[in-house]
């Protein structure tokens, strides 16, 4: 019986995620492989906690839902492996338990995707989170990926928006889908009715780099 060949095992890298003076981050927005290790380098000036927000129905990208990080990293990095699985997550920047982000910041594990949960209440439909923030990513490291997933049995929700970031454009409730390439980082506003209507009763994408 022949001997099983010898493959190589997939080379991890390890990411540093940079908080400036300001409490932003960089990169804002980032994808990483499988069991890459995330580090977070504090150069704010003041203590800080890395909140991560829940990414529902998605696996967690790191059990603990948040970090301490002291000012200048004094006892080496903070931070943790990636899992080995497709995952996201947003987080903010606290101080104090107060944060200091207006935008959410978002770390995705391979494909991720962040999940958008559509739902409806009394004949009107919500969309949860409002805001969610999703890495532009790039061709080498894989694009960021959103799933607006709609909870209404038997139902598709119509998506519409000013400008749509993602490639297919993501028209309706369904599968993920991956941010369209060039597309510029900032804030995208979405509806489930029509932009004649002001795209009332809807949310936002930030697409961070």
């Amino acid at each position: 019986m022949a001997a099983a060949p010898n493959l190589p095992m997939p080379e991890t890298v390890t990411h540093n995620i940079t908080i400036g003076t300001n409490f932003a981050t960089s990169p804002q927005g980032i994808v990483v492989g499988y069991g890459d290790t995330v580090n977070f380098v504090n150069n704010s000036g003041s203590d800080i906690t890395i909140q991560l927000l829940a990414n529902t129905p998605g696996p967690a990208v790191y059990p603990n839902i948040s970090l301490t990080v002291p000012n200048g990293n004094p006892n080496g990095p903070v931070g943790f492996p990636a899992p080995s699985v497709d995952a996201a997550a947003n987080y903010n920047i606290l101080v104090n338990g107060v944060p200091q982000n207006t935008n959410p910041y978002v770390i995705q594990v391979g494909a991720g995707p962040m999940y958008v949960l559509i739902t409806e209440s009394g004949g009107a439909v919500y969309f949860t989170p409002t805001a969610v923030a999703v890495p532009l990513g790039n061709i080498t490291t894989g694009m960021g990926y959103l799933h607006m997933k709609s909870q209404i049995p038997n139902t598709v929700i119509p998506v519409y928006w000013t400008t749509n970031p993602f490639n297919p454009g993501i028209t309706q409730s369904g599968p993920a889908q991956p941010v369209k390439a060039g597309t510029s980082p900032g804030s995208y506003d979405y509806s489930n009715t029509p932009p004649t209507n002001a795209l009332a009763g809807g949310g936002r994408v930030i697409i961070q780099n």
